[in-house]
């Protein structure tokens, strides 16, 4: 019997050995190693999350929590709810699982299930397989084999991070962020217990959808946890009667919309979490005083602006908004940044620029007044805002106050639409452009073409860099190169133009939106029929572009130009990129010199000439390209600028505004009796853009004193304006004429009128 009682021993030794050590043969889960995989997230230039993406399979996890990270209140309300025993079991709970078979036994179902923590570790981290009796076997002695070689605490943690929370959330921290919109170490006791109740029924419990169930789960939670000692009474009392608000606000998930739709389109989201160039408190700035002034405009939905900051140096973009509200708003998906709008007076100064650099000057005098370019497509007659010409004016003032005409007449003298359109589809890279250039005519220097924002302020950024051009990034990635496109001292001309508060107060005014405490060269713009409108200016440290205007193409409200429509965002984005930065400018290159000049012809002047001190102006000159100097020829007997011949038509207008201090002698051609304005043949447009919508038209001729002449048209209303006359425009075909009344002479012209 002794030796019969030894084999028995013997071999129940061996047989608990045997079911002791089983689970060694077990494998673990090979998951288990890893954290979850995290979706890609793209942050701003700081680490702040923009956009986080969903993993392959269709999931939302956050980065792995520590267990210093998890509140110790979220540890106690999940095993209190799941496994109360935890701490005191090998990984699997005897005593649940014959409390669970006893109520299937007594209630003839399944009425509680008994996996411990650490079994439901394993299975949420294999494989699926099948419910069966051989899976659960798997199960228990791989949780037991987890057991033996992993601390509770890291198997409380892996767990937590791999909970489904419901909403297609995984891991405590996304369900914190996402239900509560907080960090997990902030979380209540409350909050804590909500979240512990979700992963039972993650589906049915959805707090969006079934809040009622997900708050009698979290009562039932409480009550657990006061049960296992975890709370007090009384913190059971404040936890079940404080109220839950739930973060209906994802924003912090998807902010800077337009700068990640875009970023996407252009990248590819590889890795894991990827640094964009944004800069979120410059972003949340521009948004708010973008809607600021929308709302100050209208209180409907209908405009929209668009704003693009550009950090110099790196070419990296800082913000980029492309609409009021990405989500609320009528059209807000829109991008105006990308979309192609009519870029208005906005590519004026690369028209200047070409002409700087083939030997202009700040001080060359370009002709403002009428001229009539003919083409296939019809007569093209350029004219200004307020449809009047200035006669001689300087490089510098005819940018500077963007005068429509001298900018068409300097284009045609420095290579035409060609050349621009070529500087501005292959070295600025603009991809809304049509291949052929000659489809836009001269009338592309002063916005007949589709620009987009971004590419047109990073266009504006090469003028910043002094000539040198690179392309915008949306990604941190070192130093990108660049290439020169225009010397630094024409440059250092162009944006010492574009900064010249005094140059454009005549057109803009004295205290303009583009005047700023610290020096910014800016231009703006305004397409026809007020459909848009620009404000684009730079410092040495950035770049800044808006756009404002309506997406179903409607006119914006009457007067809004590219000064006062986007001049004001353009101002507030500016004044916020240097409130905490010294403003600086560019140093003077050298070769840079300065003369002093006559702006009517642009010549140097000296004090022994009979020039008047308002005539004369100081004038910055790259190198050897000064201009000659003037001598007692150039001027009449009591001082007056004597002009070219070309001006002799515009001469006798009644709104020559210099007629007191220059001359110009007539021509013998100048006596012939012609009709200026219309030529025959000329298409007129209806312009809102311009002043009483571009409706008066003036009517000029020469050869023959006002009062001798007569004009006449069937169709057209002519009215008087003292000695000035002015066809009222409508729409269709019409005829002209001017009578000579004193020789009887009959001059005859058509004029197509269409509307924008």
């Amino acid at each position: 019997m002794k030796k019969a009682g030894k084999w028995i021993g013997v071999t129940l030794l061996c047989g608990g050995m045997f079911l002791y050590l089983i689970p060694l043969f077990f494998p673990l889960p090979e998951d288990l190693d890893n954290p979850p995989e995290q979706g890609a997230v793209l942050t701003d230039r700081n680490g702040t999350p923009l956009r986080r993406f969903l993993t392959e399979d269709g999931l939302r996890i956050d980065a792995f929590a520590t267990l210093e990270e998890i509140p110790e209140h979220l540890l106690q309300a999940t095993i209190a709810v799941e496994d109360q025993r935890f701490y005191h079991h090998l990984g699997v709970d005897y005593i649940g699982t014959c409390r669970a078979l006893r109520d299937s036994i007594k209630n003839r179902r399944m009425v509680s299930g008994a996996s411990t923590i650490t079994q439901q570790l394993v299975k949420i981290s294999s494989p699926q397989r099948s419910r069966s009796l051989a899976t659960k076997v798997i199960e228990i002695n791989s949780a037991r084999k987890l057991e033996f070689f992993t601390s509770k605490e890291k198997i409380l943690t892996a767990y937590l991070n791999r909970l489904p929370y419901g909403n297609q959330l995984t891991g405590c921290r996304s369900a914190a962020r996402r239900y509560f919109g907080k960090p997990l170490s902030d979380l209540s006791i409350a909050e804590a217990a909500f979240l512990a109740g979700l992963p039972n029924r993650p589906s049915y419990l959805n707090p969006y959808r079934n809040f009622k169930a997900a708050q009698k789960r979290q009562h039932f939670v409480l009550k657990r946890m006061r049960e296992e000692g975890f709370i007090s009474a009384n913190q059971y009392s404040v936890a079940i009667h404080s109220g839950l608000v739930l973060n209906t606000d994802h924003s912090g998930e998807f902010e800077a919309p337009h700068f990640v739709e875009l970023f996407l389109r252009q990248h590819d989201k590889t890795s894991k979490q990827v640094v964009t160039t944004l800069d979120l408190p410059l972003q949340q700035l521009v948004e708010r005083a973008a809607t600021s002034r929308l709302e100050k405009i209208e209180s409907g939905e209908t405009i929209h602006a668009a704003v693009v900051v550009i950090d110099n140096p790196t070419g990296e973009v800082l913000a980029l908004t492309g609409s009021r509200d990405f989500f609320n708003s009528e059209a807000g998906q829109i991008n105006g940044a990308w979309e192609p709008r009519s870029a208005g007076s906005t590519l004026k100064p690369f028209t200047y620029l070409m002409a700087l650099e083939k030997g202009y000057t700040a001080a060359s005098i370009l002709a403002d007044i009428p001229v009539e370019y003919v083409s296939a497509a019809g007569a093209f007659q350029p004219v200004n805002f307020d449809r009047t010409f200035q006669g001689p004016v300087t490089f510098r003032r005819a940018l500077a106050t963007s005068l429509n005409v001298p900018a068409v007449r300097l284009l045609q003298k420095v290579g035409g639409p060609r050349a621009l359109h070529s500087l501005l589809q292959d070295d600025f890279a603009f991809s809304s452009l049509q291949e052929n250039g000659d489809i836009y005519g001269l009338g592309l220097t002063i916005g007949n073409a589709e620009v987009r924002l971004l590419e047109l302020t990073n266009a504006y950024a090469c003028l910043a860099r002094l000539g040198k051009w690179k392309p915008c990034t949306f990604i941190q990635q070192g130093t990108i190169p660049d290439h020169t496109l225009f010397s630094r001292e024409n440059s250092w001309i162009l944006a010492d133009i574009l900064s010249d508060n005094d140059a454009r107060a005549p057109a803009f005014g004295v205290q303009s939106p583009l005047r700023l405490p610290f020096r910014v060269a800016a231009k703006t713009g305004t397409s026809t029929d007020f459909r848009d409108c620009w404000t684009l200016g730079f410092t040495p440290a950035y770049t800044v572009g808006v756009w404002m205007g309506k997406f179903d193409n409607d006119p914006l409200p009457e007067g809004l130009t590219g000064a006062l429509g986007a001049g004001p965002i353009f101002h507030e984005v500016m004044s916020y990129l240097y409130q905490e930065q010294e403003p600086s400018w560019y140093p003077k290159p050298d070769g840079i010199q300065k003369h002093k000049i006559d702006q009517i012809n642009g010549l140097l002047v000296s004090d022994e000439l009979p020039v008047k001190p308002k005539r004369m102006v100081e004038e910055y000159f790259v190198g050897s390209q000064i201009p000659a100097s003037a001598k007692p020829e150039n001027y009449t007997s009591d001082g007056k600028t004597l002009l070219q011949p070309d001006y002799a038509i515009w001469w006798d207008t009644p709104l020559n505004p210099i007629k007191n201090v220059a001359f110009v002698k007539p021509s013998e051609n100048d006596h012939r009796f012609e009709v200026l304005s219309p030529k025959d043949g000329t298409v007129a447009y209806l312009d809102p853009d311009l002043p009483a919508g571009g409706q008066r038209f003036p009517l000029r001729f020469a050869g023959a004193h006002g009062s001798d002449v007569q004009w006449v048209s069937e169709s057209l209303q002519i009215e008087k304006r003292g000695n000035a006359h002015f066809l009222l425009l409508e729409p269709g075909t019409h005829l002209v004429e001017a009578i000579h009344t004193a020789s009887g002479e009959t001059k005859k012209c058509r004029i197509t009128v269409e509307s924008l």
